[in-house]
Parts: C-alpha cells; sequence; structure tokens
C-alpha cells in the first residue's frame, strides 16, 4: 500500500521551479527601475542658460503636500529693473513670490524666468497670464503655485 504523503510529495515541484519566474520577473522590474534611473539621471531638466542670474523673490524651500490655493491671477507684465526682476499690472509692481526652484536670468541682454522644472516662461517684457496661487498669510503678498496651469510644489 503506497502513503499518500510520498504520492503528494512526488508530485510536487522543487521549490526553485516554481519560484523561478517570479523571481525572473523581480529581476526584469529592478533591472528597468535601474535603467530608467541612469536614464534621467543624465537627460534630466533642460540646463539653465549661461549668464548672469537675477533676483526674484522665491519660497524659502519646497514644501510638498501644502494645497495650493489657486485663486487666479491677473496677468502681469515681467521687466527687468537693475539686477532684479519685477513684475507690474497697468504700471503698478505687483508683490510676487514664486515657487521653490524660480529662477530669473539675464541672457542676451534680457531677462528670462524659468520655472522650477526650467522650463522657460517668459521673457522681458511678456505678460504672464494664467497664474494660480494666493495670498500669504503673514504679508500681502501672492504666492504663485501655478504657472500657465501647471503646478509647483511650494
Amino acid at each position: 500500500m503506497s502513503d499518500p504523503t510520498m504520492n503528494e510529495q512526488s508530485h510536487e515541484q522543487p521549490l526553485w521551479r516554481r519560484k523561478g519566474p517570479l523571481a525572473a520577473a523581480a529581476a526584469v522590474l529592478v533591472i528597468s527601475a535601474l535603467a530608467l534611473s541612469v536614464y534621467w539621471a543624465r537627460s534630466g531638466p533642460a540646463a539653465l542658460p549661461s549668464g548672469q542670474p537675477l533676483t526674484i523673490v522665491t519660497e524659502p524651500s519646497s514644501i510638498h503636500g501644502t494645497a495650493c490655493l489657486m485663486a487666479v491671477r491677473p496677468s502681469v507684465q515681467m521687466r527687468r529693473s537693475g539686477s532684479e526682476v519685477v513684475f507690474s499690472q497697468n504700471g503698478q509692481d505687483e508683490a510676487i513670490t514664486w515657487p521653490y526652484g524660480t529662477t530669473a536670468w539675464l541672457v542676451n541682454g534680457q531677462a528670462e524666468l524659468f520655472a522650477p522644472d526650467r522650463t522657460l516662461t517668459a521673457i522681458e517684457g511678456q505678460t504672464l497670464p494664467d497664474l494660480g496661487g494666493g495670498l500669504g498669510g503673514a504679508d500681502d503678498r501672492f504666492h504663485v503655485c501655478a504657472i500657465g496651469g501647471r503646478s509647483y510644489p511650494h
């Protein structure tokens, strides 16, 4: 008479054969993730221009998880005043605080504003429509957290 436990064990595949496809799939995922991270590290966002940095007011650091108030700001025009960039509406300067990582540069004699992802946002003399954000608690500045419909951490 045969032993039922022997019969079950004889039909069972070895552990390495049962786990093989799962381990292979995990290895493919790990290698793919590493390849993507190397690609992104090398390509990264566009490089900032070579030029002279200009002064703008930005948030002191990126605070992830803070909600964007998303009030829409009327259009403002960008211009340079010495070594800083100022923004005005109907000829009156406006107090604006930009998201952390926003930069301004003097390139070929014109001010250029770059979003935190290094996208060229405006060139001196242009009007910036569609700024989202809200008034800060301790100041009367408009704190931008969205430029052209794209949100940035603030």
